[in-house]
């Protein structure tokens, strides 16, 4: 999760000129100014990553031609640092008022599917925003679509595991002032945000030691932007989840990922050359296509999707049958049979 050091308690970004939502240079956005602590994708590339280009007007031609040659447009929602200003208390986040019309208007465009995908527990996310019918929580370990959730079996598998190193964590980093451990249940976060600087690399190191000694070759620790994440040692995360829900939509769909954080790293990689990824922050390197300051500037590019975007999408997706490419909802399908051998949600 990132910073929103240019943003108002409302969630306006008072660096950035507004302009009326119609309008093509509301996609406009600004660069983030917090870079303390950045985290980038440690994962291989042939070259260094590097910052994207912030999405500017001059981008639009090249969104709309992406647009134009859809069927379908599947926009995936980060949640903290997204959709909602990162700030110091987790439960006090909650999304901008003009972020959660925009993803009102998207979930009821008939060329659209709208997901959130967040780190966050599902039961947790659910309450926060309102609206999509498909919900990927904890990284992607659990799902909800429509009214069936399920969750991975090995993050199942391990969940009392986790709750031992939680337990073992709120002992070791007790005396250090500020640190939150939050137990998910299928993964864990070690909160440093209001951690005193000169503590945090101690709080880092024992959580590696507690993770290793405790959960054993079942967890692994990741790093965020002061958090950690604890979670199953499997070849799994957000990309996945992207990767079942698009599964589902017809031939076509062009998804788009909005994310700050290394956590949605695997999205954008996921959404690779076929839609449009956009990481939210400052200059961080990334493998997303483009970048936008703040959750203030994603609010003005979903009020464009919702308007001039599809427009473009219903020029091709009203010649097609809906009974020929859906079941039930023409926006959700069937929960995928990608999913790992699910369990029910407990």
């Amino acid at each position: 999760m990132s910073d929103q050091s240019a943003a108002t308690d409302d969630g306006s970004d008072t660096s950035i000129e507004s302009t009326d939502a119609s309008t093509d240079t509301d996609i406009d956005a600004g660069i983030g100014t917090d870079t303390d602590e950045t985290t980038t994708d440690d994962s291989p590339h042939e070259t260094p990553l590097q910052p994207p280009p912030l999405l500017t007007g001059e981008h639009l031609p090249q969104l709309r031609a992406t647009l134009a040659n859809a069927t379908h447009l599947l926009v995936c929602l980060d949640f903290d640092g997204t959709l909602a200003p990162i700030v110091d208390e987790p439960d006090a986040a909650a999304p901008t008022t003009a972020n959660e019309t925009a993803v009102a208007g998207l979930v009821d465009a008939a060329p659209v599917t709208t997901a959130i995908v967040s780190g966050r527990s599902l039961a947790d996310v659910r309450t926060r925003i309102d609206g999509p019918r498909i919900y990927a929580g904890n990284h992607g370990l659990e799902l909800a679509w429509n009214e069936t959730v399920a969750v991975h079996p090995v993050a199942h598998e391990r969940a009392a595991r986790l709750e031992t190193v939680c337990e073992a964590l709120e002992t070791v980093l007790g005396p250090i002032p500020n640190v939150r451990i939050e137990n998910k249940r299928l993964t864990g976060t070690v909160h440093v945000r209001t951690v005193p600087p000169a503590a945090r690399p101690t709080v880092r190191r024992l959580t590696r030691t507690v993770v290793d000694r405790v959960g054993g070759d079942e967890l692994e620790v990741s790093p965020g932007k002061r958090i950690l994440e604890i979670g199953p040692t499997i070849d799994w995360g957000k990309g996945d989840a992207v990767d079942v829900i698009t599964s589902t939509l017809p031939d076509g769909t062009v998804p788009l990922y909005i994310g700050d954080d290394v956590t949605d790293e695997s999205a954008f990689r996921a959404i690779d050359a076929d839609g449009i990824s956009i990481r939210v922050g400052d200059e961080d390197p990334s493998t997303a296509s483009f970048r936008v300051r703040s959750p203030a500037a994603v609010a003005r590019v979903l009020d464009w999707l919702g308007t001039a975007g599809v427009e473009l999408v219903g020029q091709r997706t009203q010649s097609l049958s809906g009974t020929e490419l859906w079941n039930d909802d023409p926006r959700v399908g069937p929960i995928p049979e990608r999913w790992p051998t699910p369990v029910a949600n407990e």
